[in-house]
């Protein structure tokens, strides 16, 4: 269910893209954390400039490894609303800060270490919002560099066969690197 709603997020996205193409104006900008794939996370995000001054972003989150025993995956989307300040760029470059809303759900499974053979399985799902400050920047070639930072408060829930009634919650640094490119 979640990947079809992806899907659906990503053919929209390209509609877009493709009905804005022709005027050309470069109010979109396709990006990705190439750190967070070094980690087991990865992120495509999608920019859209409203206007002169502010932008959507639209990202949908994955993630995914196997440690010995422990295999963790999640899926989630987040998205932010950017207001830009730089009076020598407009929207989608500069300095900016950006309110941010996130949800994800996973499950993590590993090995039963009384029991030869046998699996147990955790799911959890995650709620957040926070704010974010960074600056992009647009090169004349169309690359894009993108540095933030900020927090976010997160609300944990668990579900499982060893966590049952867990819960958690806290405020969490963000800190965020992406390349892409403006078209």
């Amino acid at each position: 269910m979640f990947m079809k709603k992806v899907l659906m997020l990503c053919a929209f996205v390209m509609s877009v893209c493709f009905a804005n193409a022709q005027d050309g104006a470069k109010q979109n900008i396709i990006k990705v954390n190439p750190i967070g794939f070094l980690f087991g996370a990865g992120s495509v995000a999608y920019e859209r400039a409203l206007n002169d001054k502010s932008s959507i972003v639209v990202a949908p989150q994955f993630g995914g490894f196997k440690f010995g025993g422990v295999k963790y995956s999640s899926a989630g989307l987040g998205a932010q609303y950017r207001l830009y300040f730089s009076k020598s760029h407009v929207a989608p470059e500069g300095f900016y800060a950006a309110p941010n809303v996130s949800f994800i759900s996973g499950k993590i499974k590993y090995d039963d270490v009384f029991e030869e053979g046998e699996e147990s399985e955790d799911k959890f799902s995650s709620f957040g919002i926070g704010a974010l400050a960074g600056n992009q920047w647009v090169f004349n070639s169309g690359f894009v560099i993108d540095v933030n930072a900020g927090f976010s408060y997160q609300s944990f829930n668990y579900k499982g066969d060893a966590t049952t009634g867990l819960k958690g919650n806290g405020v969490f640094p963000r800190v965020g690197f992406a390349i892409g490119y403006n078209f």
